[in-house]
């Protein structure tokens, strides 16, 4: 079987039966909007502080074995939260699901990347790249979808174990994927100096780095409190599992989806188009399901785009490093934002302050849109 397809099976086995309810568990279990936004942010905090050592190990070991790793530790995390009865129990599964992402980011893109570039395959990367992402998109879509009905029969806690056998048979497939040969001949620390000379001497590759730590927040301040959004006003688990499911389902398609050169469109206009939305599903809670559907289709398009980008600009002996590089800052980043609208929507509310924040990211937008033109980036 062709190794881009084992890729797919994998990324199709990414099930996860709590994802849809995730946050109302954590509200059954006693714990307040401003401990949510802290988990989040402590996750994305702990993944930044381990991007870089993670990804120097998968360019200097293997890719294909940090990323075997990021799977085998997912099993402790789920294990955790089906047993956490409070905060400290959600916490410590916090902890080992955010090694197990830092070692699949970088890995696993990287990894992909060096065997097509070796086949000769290298410009169909931003496309494989897209439908990689809407296989575990379809993948989510069905533990969503089943979770939902699940936790209404046996409890959600029930439900959260059911998802490590899916674990097991991704890790499975995985295994018989060919590994990566380009390794890193220097020490971990010249290694971490030479890739952060090479971006230094990058103005295309520093530019990357911005655009992709900015644009994708006015979707982030959406998505990452969007259940307790819905269930603001549908008061129903099933619907807002439902809801979780019909995004997984749009994430699919728009990252299976491929609009060719007009991703560039996207790219260049994202900054923009994004915080609109996100305004939109402040000033009305209806208008939310716009905002779920164009702000997921936009970002897909224009970080594929991003994605072929930034591969091509980078070797193959920093590629886990510098993508983990990447990782880190986002998660920087993204976990200060969580941190923010955790506090900002228990003190005015998750509408008002979806308004606040759309009206600062379009700001911003604006500012990136001048710079790009400018620049010719």
């Amino acid at each position: 079987m062709n190794y881009v397809n084992r890729f797919y099976i994998s990324s199709l086995l990414h099930i996860v039966f709590y994802s849809g309810f995730y946050l109302i568990y954590l509200q059954s279990l006693g714990l307040s909007k401003t401990q949510m936004g802290f988990l989040m942010s402590l996750s994305l905090i702990l993944v930044a502080l381990l991007e870089v050592p993670t990804g120097i190990v998968a360019d200097k070991i293997s890719k294909k074995v940090s990323v075997l790793l990021s799977k085998i530790l997912t099993i402790p995390s789920v294990l955790a939260l089906y047993l956490a009865h409070s905060f400290p129990g959600v916490l410590l599964a916090t902890l080992f699901g955010a090694l197990s992402v830092a070692l699949m980011t970088g890995a696993e893109t990287g990894w992909i990347y060096e065997l097509l570039s070796k086949s000769g395959r290298a410009k169909d990367y931003p496309k494989v790249y897209g439908r990689l992402r809407s296989f575990e998109m379809i993948g989510g879509f069905v533990g969503t979808m089943m979770g939902g009905f699940l936790a209404d029969f046996v409890g959600m806690r029930l439900t959260i174990l059911l998802t490590i056998p899916f674990v097991v048979a991704s890790f499975l497939v995985l295994a018989t994927i060919p590994g990566d040969e380009a390794k890193s001949g220097l020490s971990y620390s010249l290694h971490l100096l030479e890739s952060l000379k090479f971006i230094k001497k990058s103005p295309e590759v520093i530019w990357l780095f911005l655009y992709a730590n900015i644009i994708g927040l006015p979707v982030t301040a959406f998505t990452a409190f969007m259940q307790l959004y819905f269930y603001g006003f549908l008061a129903s688990l099933i619907a807002v599992s439902a809801i979780s499911a019909f995004h997984t389902v749009i994430n699919s398609v728009s990252w299976y989806l491929d609009v060719g050169k007009y991703r560039d469109v996207f790219y260049r206009h994202a900054g923009i188009i994004l915080p609109l939305l996100l305004l939109l599903a402040g000033l009305n809670k209806w208008l939310g399901f716009v905002t779920l559907i164009l702000g997921t289709f936009t970002f897909a398009q224009a970080f594929k785009e991003w994605q072929g980008k930034f591969q091509g600009a980078i070797p193959d002996e920093k590629r886990a490093t510098l993508g983990s590089l990447y990782s880190l800052t986002a998660a920087i980043t993204n976990g200060i934002l969580n941190a923010l609208l955790g506090w900002l929507f228990d003190c005015i509310g998750i509408m008002h302050g979806l308004i606040i924040i759309a009206s600062f990211f379009l700001g911003i937008g604006f500012l990136f849109s001048i710079i790009s033109r400018k620049h010719g980036y």
